[in-house]
């Protein structure tokens, strides 16, 4: 087969860019192309490398802060947060002793501590022990304070007071006032035996050194005085 003419191959098919497209046609593709090469610029450049992580940073800390104000909003519920106490108030009631006979448990350096912070001071012997309690027979009253109830025989809310016939000499605060209940001063630092005039202190470990001032030598030993000394000591109080 026979190439055809170069005359008749140019009516058969003409050359493309010998036909003409129409009109505005140029510039929508021209527009096209633009586009496409900023697009691409605009994938491809620097600058947006290093923004996307901002933005996303971004988009990330508005995520965290919406949902810790959710989580405080739903654990708050409908209740108002507790104020803390400031440090003025934890400090105020931190010096606030507490209520009652409680207050009076400390440990105890003379005999005159004990008979400022007695409620009642009393000499005489255990009757009866039980249920905890013992039964004390007053045989004389060195002191009393004015809430003080007193008879001839009073409830002691210990069974340590001492054996039934045993002489003592009890400082007391008064536990339960409206069952006129009576404890010694801080356990056996209240408690004293008597062997005729002379009054011991019922604990070696939880005693006094002296009568109105503290005597360092004495500690860890029995402090040893009289009865008169008691009375004294009472007395000088009332």
């Amino acid at each position: 087969m026979n190439a055809p003419d170069p005359a008749e191959w140019a009516e058969i098919a003409p050359h493309p860019g010998a036909r003409d497209l129409p009109a505005g046609r140029h510039e929508l593709h021209r527009d096209r192309l633009l586009t496409a090469i900023a697009r691409e610029s605009r994938t491809h450049s620097s600058p947006q490398v290093w923004r996307r992580p901002a933005l996303a940073l971004a988009a990330l800390v508005l995520v965290l802060v919406a949902a810790a104000g959710a989580g405080l909003a739903v654990s708050s519920g409908d209740e108002p947060p507790a104020a803390l106490p400031s440090p003025q108030a934890s400090r105020s009631a931190a010096r606030l002793p507490p209520p009652g006979a409680v207050a009076k448990i400390r440990a105890y350096g003379t005999v005159r501590e004990l008979t400022d912070s007695a409620d009642l001071v009393v000499q005489g012997e255990v009757v009866s022990v039980a249920d905890g309690r013992s039964v004390y027979r007053v045989a004389e009253v060195l002191y009393r304070a004015p809430v003080a109830p007193v008879s001839t025989e009073i409830t002691v809310g210990t069974e340590s007071a001492g054996s039934p016939g045993r002489p003592s000499v009890l400082y007391l605060a008064l536990s339960d006032p409206q069952a006129r209940v009576y404890a010694p001063l801080s356990g056996d630092f209240g408690i004293f035996d008597l062997a005729g005039e002379t009054a011991t202190s019922r604990s070696s470990a939880m005693s006094v050194t002296g009568l109105r001032t503290e005597d360092a030598t004495g500690a860890g030993r029995a402090f040893v005085t009289t009865l008169a000394d008691l009375r004294q000591l009472a007395s000088e109080r009332g």
